[in-house]
């Protein structure tokens, strides 16, 4: 009977025992530790781990467990359940390691929006067909883009460095004309191809749209130089336009990282810039001219882009 008595005790002592320990363990796997962000929120969570430039946790909910992520820029401490706790910092020190260089390549389309319609009429007022002024015209606005940045970042946010543009577009038409002597009509060809360039010191904003960091946005803007270069034909003489101005750039990325140093982006950007007066040399002669206001030459275009960008040198 003692035995019996003594056997009960011991299983009424071992059951919860084990609840405890058990209950122990699972405290222990998910005990809270604390992040505090630099706007001054606490999130409780288990912190799973801590790479150069972002913290990893897990929150649970009930049963449900929730992973995310943080950048370290945004945070000013953090706890662990051990006690440890990282002295606070400024959000941008020296030591926050986040990549200080990025190169961006792009290829793309633009349109210029520049209104041809005084031109059109120029054209057709020499007796070349309006449907096909109007479609030579049309080619002329759009043509292929390229440009290239390379940028150095102040801030994980904000960094500055320097832009190319490049645009090229072509037209070409033909048809008959009226020299306006009363006797001959003349069959012609008549066509440009314009490459226009452009230089410049930028700044650059970037922020993550998600906690992961797999998206980003950027936007940037410049203000530079702009060149421009419209070798035309007309008759049988061959012309070269030339020109240089200011001009100004803005855009808008999207970028998604397929590694920490790589990504894919789509870019849209507007640019202006107008020219006040064009050298015209026929090969032999060069005449430079100054423009009226109604007749400067329109060289701002929207441009819709895709590319690769290149982040480096992580300190």
């Amino acid at each position: 009977m003692i035995r019996q008595i003594k056997l009960q005790k011991d299983r009424f002592f071992t059951i919860p025992a084990l609840t405890l320990f058990f209950f122990c363990l699972a405290f222990t796997a998910y005990s809270q530790d604390k992040i505090i962000t630099i706007t001054n929120d606490t999130v409780n969570c288990k912190i799973t781990r801590i790479s150069r430039n972002t913290i990893y946790f897990d929150i649970l909910t009930g049963n449900v467990r929730t992973a995310g992520s943080l950048p370290l820029s945004k945070v000013i401490n953090y706890t662990v359940s051990a006690g440890v706790v990282t002295p606070d910092k400024p959000k941008y020190t020296s030591t926050n390691a986040f990549e200080r260089i990025r190169l961006g390549i792009n290829g793309g389309a633009g349109y210029m929006l520049a209104s041809s319609e005084k031109a059109e009429e120029a054209l057709t007022g020499q007796g070349f067909d309006a449907v096909k002024a109007k479609s030579y015209y049309r080619d002329l606005k759009t043509g292929w883009t390229a440009n290239a940045d390379l940028t150095f970042m102040i801030t994980p946010d904000i960094g500055t460095g320097f832009k190319y543009k490049f645009f090229y577009t072509d037209g070409n038409t033909e048809g008959y004309i009226d020299p306006q002597d009363g006797v001959h009509l003349l069959y012609i060809n008549y066509g440009e191809r314009i490459f226009v360039n452009y230089y410049a010191p930028q700044v650059y904003y970037q922020t993550y749209l998600n906690a992961a960091e797999t998206y980003r946005m950027t936007t940037t803007y410049s203000f530079g130089l702009t060149t421009y270069r419209n070798e035309a034909e007309y008759l049988s003489d061959y012309l070269l336009l030339t020109g240089k101005n200011f001009g100004t750039d803005a855009s808008i990325n999207l970028e998604y990282y397929i590694t920490d140093n790589l990504s894919l982006g789509a870019e849209l950007s507007a640019f202006y810039s107008m020219l006040r007066k064009v050298k015209i040399t026929d090969g032999s002669n060069s005449q430079t001219i100054d423009l009226d206001k109604e007749d400067y030459e329109n060289l701002s275009r929207l441009e819709l882009s895709i590319g690769i960008r290149f982040y480096l040198w992580n300190k």
